[in-house]
């Protein structure tokens, strides 16, 4: 905090923010309803802040790569030949360099460059499309020659018609299952790696969950609720993304019900 005297000079000063919430709010004492850990943060509100997180990288990979797995698949599925050969041979080249080297360099060599949230949704990025654009490439396989996909070539369908209109909907329940599962796949991914201190969120006003277990180990013995409930909160996290892939797979593949 910075104040001013009346002699115009500026000091710095630490403050005791429970003293000067007590002064706010009439000598009350804070009260954190989940605790709060060993620099007086409160737990609840940084659940709130690293479930924010989590949900908003989940998301928002998963879109990303849905989008990127549905163009490259649809058109390796669509085209085949000599195109299908190349585009698998480098997304099989893709897949083949370990996701935790991909973390590790982009941690090392681009979080300092943009933050740490972006270098991991890069790395995620990178090759998480590969599966959408394996399963878009073996549902246009299946598709693409039915009889409703050659009358409409015959009537003078254009190929982008073709796959957006006619093969693209029919093949877009197992596209939509696999992309679900990808959010608490991403989820719990980037808590490994937070949890391992691969993806280092423990500077600025961002945290995650894996932070939070992370630095809670220490203490676990004395203060269980510093890893009680960052545990719970992902565990919850977990069950409801998984169920909820499980009921979209029931729609869409009716075949499927039931199997696990």
């Amino acid at each position: 905090y910075v104040y001013s005297k009346q002699d115009g000079n500026t000091y710095s000063t630490r403050l005791n923010y429970d003293n000067y919430y007590k002064y706010l709010h009439n000598g009350n004492s804070p009260y954190f309803t989940l605790g709060s850990d060993q620099y007086g943060r409160d737990i609840m509100t940084r659940l709130a802040i690293g479930g924010r997180l989590s949900l908003t990288l989940g998301f928002t990979v998963s879109l990303v790569n849905i989008i990127l797995g549905v163009v490259y698949g649809a058109i390796e599925g669509y085209y085949g030949g000599a195109t299908d050969i190349v585009m698998e041979r480098i997304s099989e080249i893709l897949s083949e360099v370990p996701f935790m080297i991909v973390v590790t360099l982009f941690s090392l060599y681009l979080a300092d460059v943009v933050n740490p949230v972006i270098s991991l949704f890069l790395a995620f990025v990178v090759t998480g499309w590969i599966g959408t654009a394996a399963t878009t490439r073996m549902q246009f396989y299946r598709y693409k020659g039915q009889e409703y996909v050659l009358a409409a070539r015959t009537l003078g369908a254009r190929d982008s018609r073709l796959i957006f209109k006619h093969i693209l909907p029919n093949a877009v329940g197992p596209i939509i299952t696999s992309s679900v599962l990808m959010i608490p796949s991403v989820i719990f991914s980037e808590s490994s790696l937070s949890y391992l201190k691969i993806i280092d969120f423990s500077t600025g006003n961002i945290t995650s969950i894996g932070t939070m277990l992370s630095e809670g180990q220490a203490t676990f013995m004395t203060y269980p609720n510093l890893i009680l409930w960052p545990a719970i909160f992902i565990s919850l996290l977990m069950i409801c993304f998984n169920i909820f892939g499980n009921g979209l797979r029931d729609a869409f593949n009716p075949q499927l019900r039931g199997a696990e």
